[in-house]
């Protein structure tokens, strides 16, 4: 018998359920059914990253109670059980300026609720330090040579970039935020998947969002705008956006490497040129 089935039988015994697989991706997987123990429909999360788990279980426990339902630790996966609920995606190129104002209050209220009272990784190197790191796993990868140049060519702003990073207050982050991870719950915009969820500067969660799906700098504004109404905000230098816009490619990387698909496509590649061309990526 399988690992996998033999993990849902052990599931679907636990919870009385009839859980099948609807997604198997580098080892993470997702089930749904219904329960008789929980009386209802089951989405449960199976993960192989125990950090990606913590997160996920961390992060529902206090911004969705009402979901969360439990956790499991079954060999070496690592379960997160919530209610499924019926969850409608958003048109991305339907984004007008109410709407990209909501998006900034959603993720500031996301910021503000978690910030302080959920535990999630974090980082207490300095930032070009993170960088170094992240540079060097990707030795003897199809990146190395792009990584290690941009490396290089960011030196000068390291000492402002470490300051600055230093000195600005850290929120828990959603790790992932696009349109994406944004769903419409009984006419509400919610946020969902939390397994990337870390600690850092606020700014981290613009670039993904910015550089890919809010381009028109006034949505940006009204995107700010939203979210400077629920948490304080103040936008990076250059050398600190340089830096940042560097960490998220290298980030995108590293998931490029261990995901087919590459949901990101040329993202990583694109952010790259970017530094190399002395751009900044929130262009206002």
């Amino acid at each position: 018998m399988g690992m996998k089935k033999l993990l849902i039988d052990f599931l679907n015994e636990y919870y009385q359920a009839d859980l099948k697989s609807i997604h198997d991706v580098a080892g993470n997987q997702h089930l749904v059914g219904n329960s008789k123990i929980y009386n209802g429909a089951l989405f449960v999360k199976i993960f192989k990253d125990p950090e990606m788990f913590y997160a996920e279980q961390h992060v529902n426990q206090v911004y969705y109670p009402e979901i969360y339902l439990d956790s499991v630790i079954f060999e070496d996966s690592y379960i997160v059980t919530l209610r499924d609920r019926e969850l409608h995606d958003l048109d991305e190129n339907k984004m007008d300026q109410k709407e990209a104002y909501e998006f900034g209050e959603l993720l500031g209220n996301f910021h503000k609720k978690l910030t302080g009272r959920v535990l999630v990784a974090g980082s207490e190197l300095k930032l070009s330090e993170q960088l170094n790191k992240k540079v060097q796993a990707l030795t003897n990868t199809p990146y190395e040579k792009s990584t290690q140049a941009v490396l290089a060519l960011l030196r000068s702003d390291f000492a402002q970039g470490n300051l600055e990073y230093e000195q600005m207050p850290k929120v828990v982050l959603h790790g992932d935020f696009s349109i994406r991870n944004i769903m419409k719950f009984e006419g509400k915009n919610i946020l969902i998947d939390f397994e990337r969820a870390h600690t850092g500067a606020a700014y981290e969660d613009f670039i993904k969002f910015f550089y890919k799906e809010v381009t028109n700098p006034t949505l940006r504004k009204e995107f700010i705008a939203g979210y400077s109404s629920v948490m304080e905000f103040e936008i990076p230098s250059h050398a600190l956006q340089r830096c940042l816009l560097f960490l998220c490619a290298l980030e995108i990387c590293d998931y490029n490497l261990t995901h087919s698909g590459r949901k990101f496509g040329t993202m990583a590649d694109r952010m790259v040129e970017t530094i190399k061309n002395k751009d900044a990526v929130l262009s206002l």
